[in-house]
C-alpha cells in the first residue's frame, strides 16, 4: 500500500472523537488489521489499534500491540494512548509517568494535559491536578466546560483567595465560550459564599436567556431576590412559575417545585 493511502486510512480513523469511538471500534479495528497486513512495520498503526483495543477494554490484546509498537520506532509516539490505557485500568501512577513522557515531547497536547490533571486528581493530588487542568485550560481552543468546573472547584476548596480566583477563571471560561449554565451556576455559588447577593442575582440573569422559560429559573432567580430583599419581584417570578407549572404535565420533580414555590411564598 502506498504511504499516501496508509495517511488518508489513518486520518479517516483518527477523525471519530474516543468520546463516541466504542460503537464502531469493532470495525475501525478490523480496518487496521487490514492496515497492518499490508504494513507490517508501520508504528503508527500498532498504536491506533492498540487504543481502540485498550478502549473496549481488550487488555491483553491492547498490551501487544503497544509491546509490538514499542519494537518498531520511538515508543514516546505511543505514550498517550498508553496512558489512556493505564488510565482506564484505574492506574494512575503509570497513567500520569506515561502523559509527562509524552508531554516532554509534545508540550501543548491538550488532551495530554488534561489527562495528566485527572490522573493526579484520582490520586488525591489537589495542586497537582488544578495546575494540570489551569495548563489545559490555557492550552486548548475551546476546553470542555466540565473541566473548568472541576478547575474552578480546586482553587476554591484548596487555595487562600481560592473564591476570588475561581471565579476569575468561570468569567475567563465564558468569556472564551459564552455564557454556560454549569459554570455560572457554580459561580452563583461562590458569590453567595462570599456574601455578595446582587453579583450572584446578575449572575442569574444573564441565564435568562437560555433558561428563562422554565419555571425553574424562575424559582432560582426568585430565591436570589428574596436574599437581597426584593420580595416583590421574587413574587412576580414565583407566581409565574406555579401558572407555568400548573400547565405541565404533574412529574415528582415539578411537583417538588411547586411545594418549594408555595414554601416562599409564604416565608
Amino acid at each position: 500500500m502506498k504511504l499516501t493511502a496508509v495517511l488518508l486510512a489513518l486520518f479517516l480513523l483518527v477523525q471519530l472523537p474516543v468520546a463516541v469511538a466504542h460503537p464502531g471500534a469493532d470495525s475501525r479495528i478490523a480496518r487496521l488489521d487490514q492496515l497492518i497486513q499490508d504494513n507490517p512495520t508501520r508504528q503508527e498503526l500498532f498504536i491506533l489499534r492498540g487504543g481502540l483495543h485498550s478502549l473496549v477494554g481488550d487488555w491483553q490484546l491492547a498490551e501487544r500491540d503497544f509491546e509490538l509498537a514499542q519494537s518498531l520506532g520511538d515508543f514516546t509516539e505511543a505514550d498517550f494512548e498508553w496512558g489512556l490505557f493505564h488510565y482506564r485500568r484505574a492506574d494512575y501512577p503509570e497513567a500520569r509517568q506515561a502523559f509527562s513522557r509524552y508531554l516532554r515531547k509534545y508540550p501543548h497536547h491538550d488532551q495530554a494535559l488534561l489527562y495528566t490533571a485527572r490522573s493526579a486528581r484520582e490520586m488525591g493530588n489537589s495542586e497537582e491536578a488544578l495546575l494540570g487542568f489551569l495548563a489545559y485550560i490555557a492550552s486548548a481552543k475551546a476546553p470542555h466546560p466540565g473541566d473548568i468546573l472541576v478547575a474552578a472547584k480546586l482553587q476554591a476548596e484548596n487555595r487562600v483567595n481560592g473564591i476570588s480566583e475561581a471565579l476569575d477563571l468561570l468569567d475567563g471560561g465564558m468569556s472564551r465560550l459564552g455564557i454556560q449554565a454549569q459554570l455560572q451556576r457554580y459561580a452563583i455559588a461562590l458569590e453567595l459564599e462570599r456574601g455578595k447577593i446582587p453579583l450572584a442575582v446578575e449572575r442569574c440573569q444573564t441565564l435568562e436567556t437560555v433558561l428563562g422559560s422554565s419555571p425553574h429559573w424562575k424559582l432560582e432567580m426568585a430565591q436570589l431576590l428574596l436574599l437581597g430583599n426584593r420580595q416583590s419581584e421574587a413574587s412576580l417570578l414565583l407566581d409565574r412559575a406555579g401558572i407555568q407549572l400548573g400547565e405541565l404535565r404533574p412529574t415528582p420533580a415539578r411537583r417538588a417545585l411547586s411545594r418549594r414555590i408555595e414554601e416562599l411564598k409564604i416565608s
